[in-house]
């Protein structure tokens, strides 16, 4: 649908939300300067914040002992990548070049975790990214076990299903 999208569209700059994330007033200000200043920049990934509880927060009595998992990932891996200019695409919650995109023929998609490979396709020709770690946008955590661990188990496939 990305691909598609870009065949009808012409901004230079794209910014990609799943459809329940919803971004703050200044989500644009406070990214697309990077992209402004530095022409080399494909990326700019902010992390993802769900403002609704996953089931294992739901149903844990320890949930305060116990932080969120993406903290892990948009805490700590995610600055760790940037520093390396490695910085993943999430798939939401990011601004894309479009000029970085059309040097790598659009988004991948012969995987389920398209927006990492994305990413890795415009490290490898040469483009930065940059990771900004200020929660810009919220979305909804999964809703149920079953779909929480269906996603998890599609995020570790390494074919698209």
């Amino acid at each position: 649908y990305l691909n598609h999208a870009l065949a009808h569209t012409s901004s230079e700059l794209i910014a990609v939300f799943d459809c329940d994330h919803i971004p703050v007033k200044s989500f644009l200000i406070r990214t697309v300067g990077w992209m402004v200043q530095n022409r080399d920049i494909s990326l700019i990934q902010t992390p993802q914040h769900f403002y609704s509880l996953d089931p294992f927060q739901r149903n844990l009595a320890f949930l305060k002992h116990i932080p969120p998992e993406s903290n892990l990932f948009y805490g700590l891996v995610q600055p760790g990548n940037d520093f390396w200019n490695a910085t993943l695409f999430c798939g939401s919650c990011a601004v894309l070049r479009r000029t970085a995109l059309v040097s790598i023929d659009g988004f991948a998609v012969e995987t389920v975790t398209e927006d990492a490979h994305t990413s890795l396709r415009m490290q490898r020709k040469g483009w930065e990214s940059a990771y900004l770690r200020e929660t810009l946008a919220g979305g909804l955590a999964t809703e149920s076990l079953a779909l929480h661990v269906g996603q998890r188990i599609r995020w570790a496939s390494p074919v698209a299903r």
